[in-house]
């Protein structure tokens, strides 16, 4: 066999274990302490001056998700989260990580089919073999839930290539969906998104660690340590010229069921703190790892999450199917400065084809709070 295409089968093959591998891959021994989050600002007696976010992890429709909907009359994807929309709804505004196209149409040989209707055809639509591809009113389905953005950049953003991101933007637009992370090929469209929130304007960037081998040659995304330097200088323009309340970074990155973050996630992140971000959420690794609490270089409390686990996926396994949305809530001071005055969760996992709150079960409790640390209800 030739060994140029030995090696990329090898790697594909790697790629496909991981994919699929949740009953294949253990999840290394947790030697976790739980973290200690304690922000000292106290919440505005101003109800406008106060906002919550809520952040979820990844959300995969993996094969057996997708057949389950398509088999439903109504193809309604939020009906496999539904459960959770209570705890949505307990913020002003919600985050979660697509992963994964919503290209209508186009297939994983890059073909552009049409609309071939909502199918699953491991061609057009998939959730398997490493070529995600989701029907757009998945779109529809995040905003019914109560999310009001979604990260479009990880390791699948490119499933569908060029085509395939071009076509996402093209139906989170068309659904007035914000996004985070990507653009449109033959644009200069900024890599950084603004929304407004009360009276709180918050700025979002993102970036992945890996894009599963693909070329990025239109420059649509930002690599999380390749072009570190551009996000660092992306973070102090957008300071600097757009003056936002709050800056949230949101990277991709890290090694998949891994309890802990590399040293270079950890450093990383606090270098995004220190050039002004306000709190960095990361996902991939598909399972929890810690929260942190970062004072930075100019003494602001600022808060790390490396990675929320699987929000919504089928993978096995107690680490793999306990998640949570995080809340943080952002304050502003009496010198009109906004801080982060308090952070806690709700614990998620998933039976069969259900998502929902999973506070009564002692496991799962104990499990995310390893990583999570106590859960306790909002500061008043």
């Amino acid at each position: 066999m030739n060994i140029g295409l030995l090696l990329i089968t090898t790697f594909l093959s790697a790629l496909n274990v991981l994919a699929k591998g949740p009953e294949m891959l253990p999840v290394s021994a947790t030697a976790v302490s739980a973290p200690v989050v304690s922000f000292s600002a106290k919440p505005s007696a101003s109800a406008t001056e106060n906002i919550v976010l809520s952040f979820s992890g990844d959300l995969i429709i993996h094969e057996d998700l997708y057949k389950k909907v398509v088999a439903d009359k109504d193809h309604d994807f939020s009906k496999l989260w539904k459960k959770t929309f209570p705890l949505l709804a307990k913020a002003n505004f919600s985050y979660v990580n697509l992963e994964g196209p919503t290209a209508l149409g186009i297939t994983n040989k890059l073909q552009n089919k049409g609309d071939v209707g909502f199918i699953y055809d491991n061609e057009v639509y998939s959730g398997t073999d490493l070529l995600f591809n989701y029907h757009p009113t998945l779109i529809d389905a995040l905003q019914k839930s109560g999310f009001d953005i979604v990260s479009t950049v990880n390791n699948h953003s490119m499933d569908r290539g060029v085509k395939g991101i071009n076509a996402t933007i093209d139906a989170l637009i068309k659904r007035n969906m914000p996004f985070i992370g990507t653009r449109k090929s033959g644009t200069e469209e900024p890599l950084y998104t603004l929304t407004k929130i009360k009276n709180f304007t918050v700025a979002w960037i993102g970036c992945t660690e890996m894009i599963n081998g693909f070329n990025d040659r239109k420059s649509q995304l930002f690599l999380c340590y390749q072009q570190r330097e551009e996000i660092l200088k992306l973070i102090a323009r957008v300071i600097s010229e757009k003056k936002p309340d709050v800056v949230i970074i949101i990277p991709h990155w890290g090694v998949e069921y891994s309890p802990k973050p590399q040293q270079a996630q950890i450093d990383l992140a606090h270098e995004f703190l220190d050039m002004g971000a306000t709190a960095v959420i990361g996902s991939h690794p598909h399972v929890l790892q810690p929260v942190e609490q970062y004072v930075t270089k100019d003494k602001r409390e600022t808060f790390i999450a490396y990675s929320l686990g699987n929000f919504v996926a089928n993978q096995r396994g107690i680490e793999r199917k306990s998640s949570a949305v995080i809340y943080l809530q952002l304050s502003k001071n009496k010198l009109g400065k906004t801080v982060i005055s308090d952070y806690y969760y709700e614990p998620t996992t998933r039976f069969r084809f259900d998502i929902f709150p999973a506070r009564s079960d002692k496991d799962v409790v104990q499990h995310v709070e390893q990583f999570l640390g106590p859960m306790r209800d909002l500061k008043e």
